[in-house]
């Protein structure tokens, strides 16, 4: 890049190529009170009209179709768009990457053999009445029990208060808890109340909320609501 002059003189502010200040400056400003203001124009508009492309005018205005775009030109539909050659045939990178879907997840053929075997668990909010929701799902049976919270780190207690309850009813202990990473599951008092209930965790992937669809899937219907 080459080295440019700038020249703050008491009322404006240019900008020379070389220390010749007799020529065209490079850029201008004034000064305005106690700050230099630089032209917007000099500086940014006039050398971005020189580099405008079909590809660029393509990005500014959200990724536009090229078929779009050409109509758009040759009808002179848009104040300022310039007469480009456009090419439709044209592969934007950015489109094709945010036009991509994910390939489906296989569906889990595990299912457990008898009550509290498997729990599901997620919060979700903030939600109609109350902040935050936590539901437990029964893997063997599907049976959802929902608790309200104020607060994400009302989890763990809630979730006593679910072991209590089902353990009681059910007269059978829960052995696995299968969750997404979110801070309120992941505490080490939480951690640490698994262990000594001699409960298992299974912690889903980063960003995989399909591992927790059990969870993911009740709590989707019940926002919906």
């Amino acid at each position: 890049m080459s080295t440019l002059f700038v020249v703050f003189r008491p009322d404006d502010v240019k900008v020379y190529h070389e220390l010749k200040f007799s020529g065209t400056p490079f850029m201008e400003g004034r000064k305005v009170n106690s700050i230099y203001v630089m032209s917007a124009e000099s500086a940014y508009v006039d050398k971005v009209k020189k580099n405008e492309t079909a590809v660029l005018w393509h990005e500014r205005l959200g990724h536009v179709g090229y078929h779009k775009l050409k109509v758009m030109i040759n009808n002179e539909m848009l104040k300022g768009l310039p007469k480009l050659e456009v090419n439709v045939d044209n592969v934007c990178s950015g489109c094709q990457y945010g036009k991509a879907h994910q390939l489906p997840y296989e569906d889990s053929k595990y299912r457990a053999e008898e009550p509290l075997q498997l729990i599901h668990s997620d919060v979700f909010g903030p939600v109609f009445g109350c902040r935050y929701m936590v539901t437990f799902i029964d893997d063997y049976s599907r049976y959802v029990w929902v608790y309200f919270m104020k607060e994400k780190s009302e989890a763990l207690q809630k979730f006593k208060e679910f072991k209590n309850k089902a353990e009681c009813d059910l007269q059978t202990k829960v052995r696995c808890l299968r969750t997404d990473n979110g801070g309120e599951y992941t505490s080490n008092e939480f951690a640490e109340y698994l262990k000594e209930s001699k409960i298992r965790r299974q912690l889903t992937c980063p960003h995989t909320p399909q591992q927790n669809g059990v969870a993911e899937r009740k709590n989707r219907r019940k926002s919906n609501q």
